[in-house]
């Protein structure tokens, strides 16, 4: 679990990244900048963002210039849905579903995808959480394979 103590003091030129799951606080660090996958497309965060709610689509959340991890390039995860909050250089996620990169299984995302792929649908909204289930999938294994 992220140490909250550190995590909350503030940092010169950085934003404070926060991703909650029902499970646990997964992610309290700082970093200079975030990109978040929206619904509608992503978007990108830096120091002095004006302040916003957002709903999450599925995809990859990237970190960069983290101050926990220096010289280590860009951090990813994988979100599924859920809502982000932007306000005082503070950067807050509140998702059912997060994983880090290095704890991704690029096998199960495939054989996942395949499933969804060769299952049927059959009424509207059986068709439409199908469609979603696979966008999330196919979001997922892009994630995976980075």
């Amino acid at each position: 679990m992220a140490d909250t103590t550190t995590a909350s003091t503030p940092r010169a030129g950085m934003i404070r990244f926060i991703v909650v799951t029902p499970e646990t606080t997964l992610v309290d660090t700082h970093a200079k900048s975030v990109t978040l996958p929206l619904f509608d497309g992503s978007r990108g965060i830096a120091r002095g963002h004006s302040p916003f709610i957002g709903r999450l689509g599925a995809g990859e959340v990237r970190l960069s210039g983290e101050a926990d991890r220096p010289g280590e390039g860009v951090r990813r995860l994988f979100v599924q849905g859920g809502f982000v909050e932007v306000g005082h250089d503070v950067v807050t996620v509140v998702t059912q579903r997060a994983i880090p990169q290095e704890k991704f299984d690029a096998a199960h995302a495939r054989a996942e995808l395949e499933k969804l792929l060769s299952s049927r649908a059959t009424g509207d909204e059986a068709i439409g959480a199908k469609l979603e289930a696979v966008e999330a999938a196919r979001a997922a294994l892009r994630t995976a394979a980075k």
